[in-house]
């Protein structure tokens, strides 16, 4: 590590403002002497217990300012691998910032952007992906997106990535025989990790469990992006379709003026919501039609660039408005450029003889058209259902469970990818007629991707783009 890094360094680890308790945080040689100067245990004693909570007052010289506690986590056994101290405080702002100040005035510098995480990785007590789950754990916007991230950050990822390095080792190792002993290599006889031959059948099996598995990984990722960064979806729908009614109805709350007035909302209305896990950023679109009011124009334009933008758009109908609504929403959701999901709204105006109408000419007017829903956004019939579609439809199976294995993050998805395309083309190779030396390259390409997913190979440059998105005291 650097001098600089090498530094002591302090952070309100809480949120700032006013609180019952904030947490002030330590990390480096300085640590003990800095709390040694700032806080007085109510009980004498030689030598502060390590990871154990002492009580006391917090002083500024001779003068008391306030109670809490401290502990004092000793290096090498801590979080950053440094003496590392907490100090435990009531959260006033005037609290917190005397021990800032003091803590400046006896050596310590502010932290940046996920230092004592940062320096958690460079101590060897986490690895990238590691670092990287803090950050989205302290982010995450629902239970599951939460339980991914804490996944990752007990390394079940990590584990998963380490177990195809292993076989891309051993696949490694017999390719390299071919190179190191040429006299005695044969396509299918060589030596593996264990020094066993392997033959052609056996390598072959053992790419196959390699794809597969990095495979996997990839195809996880569309889930994965949709539980750390959620996803939008847009509602949509001619005035009056009760496209604000269904908004507030998946919210539980009168977030949007609803009206019998065509044309009420103007502008579009953002919420997030949870569905099956997934956070979803709903967006209230004004009513798509054609119209010579200036402002009302403005907000349908800004309706289809939301549907532009969306995941998947939630193209909502009218029951009681007749045959046109049907075929106006089929042309639209056509012509619009997303995922969509057709929503029959008003069922309870409506009949059983109505309905299978409108089920029919939909089928005739929008050909794959997924199968639609039939909700009243009013009662909340159907409301449960629709949600269950939303997170179905955004999100497989992979994504609402098994949370361990999905890829969250872009860096993560383009280094999988990378490597599982080094072992596609070493595979070919070894199958046909490159050479052990090419085939070996695209190996270590591979191995080379996971080296920089883990953390094993990195460069400053990547670490400060990756704790520069932390928060400070992380």
């Amino acid at each position: 590590m650097s001098d600089f890094a090498r530094e002591t360094i302090v952070a309100l680890s809480t949120a700032p403002g006013r609180g019952a308790i904030a947490i002030v945080r330590l990390s480096g040689a300085k640590s003990l002497p800095i709390l040694t100067g700032i806080f007085r245990p109510r009980k004498e004693r030689d030598a502060f217990p390590r990871g154990r909570p002492v009580i006391g007052r917090f002083v500024d010289g001779p003068q008391a300012f306030d109670e809490g506690l401290a502990l004092y986590h000793q290096a090498p056994d801590s979080v950053t691998g440094e003496d590392v101290v907490e100090m435990h405080c009531h959260g006033g702002p005037a609290v917190v910032g005397t021990i800032l100040r003091l803590a400046r005035e006896m050596g310590a510098r502010p932290a940046a952007e996920g230092e004592f995480t940062r320096r958690a990785f460079l101590e060897g007590k986490i690895d990238l992906v590691q670092a990287e789950a803090v950050a989205d754990l302290v982010a995450a916007q629902t239970e599951k997106a939460a339980r991914a991230a804490l996944h990752h950050l007990e390394g079940r990822l990590s584990k998963a990535l380490e177990g195809v390095w292993e076989k891309i080792v051993e696949a490694g190792a017999h390719i390299e025989a071919a190179i190191d002993f040429p006299d005695e290599f044969e396509p299918g006889a060589g030596p593996s990790v264990s020094g066993a031959p392997m033959g052609s059948a056996e390598l072959a099996r053992l790419f196959a469990e390699i794809e597969e598995a990095l495979g996997r990984l990839v195809e996880s990722y569309r889930s994965g992006r949709i539980l750390r960064e959620g996803a939008r979806a847009a509602i949509l729908g001619r005035p009056n379709a009760g496209k604000s009614t269904l908004l507030n109805a998946l919210l539980g709350a009168d977030r949007a003026i609803t009206s019998e007035i065509p044309g009420t909302t103007r502008d579009t209305v953002e919420e997030v919501c949870d569905f099956g896990g997934a956070p979803v950023r709903l967006i209230d679109t004004a009513g798509l039609r054609d119209t010579g009011d200036l402002v009302e124009l403005e907000g349908t334009e800004r309706a289809r660039k939301a549907a532009e933008e969306a995941d998947i758009g939630l193209m909502v109908m009218d029951l009681t408005a007749g045959d046109g609504e049907i075929r106006w929403a089929a042309w639209e959701a056509n012509a619009l450029d997303c995922q969509n999901l057709f929503i029959f709204n008003k069922m309870d105006k409506s009949t059983h003889e109505a309905m299978v109408r409108a089920l029919a000419l939909l089928n005739e007017s929008a050909t794959d058209a997924p199968e639609p829903l039939f909700i009243s956004a009013l009662t909340g019939e159907g409301i449960p259902e629709l949600r269950e579609e939303v997170a179905r439809v955004l999100m497989d199976e992979d994504g609402l469970s098994g949370a361990e294995s999905v890829l969250t993050r872009e860096r993560h998805h383009g280094q999988i990818a990378k490597c599982l395309e080094a072992v596609r083309s070493a595979r070919t190779g070894a199958e046909g007629e490159l050479s052990p030396e090419l085939v070996a390259v695209h190996l270590n390409e591979g191995q080379t991707a996971l080296a920089e997913l883990l953390g094993r190979d990195y460069g400053e440059a990547l670490l400060d783009k990756i704790f520069s998105t932390f928060c400070i005291g992380k």
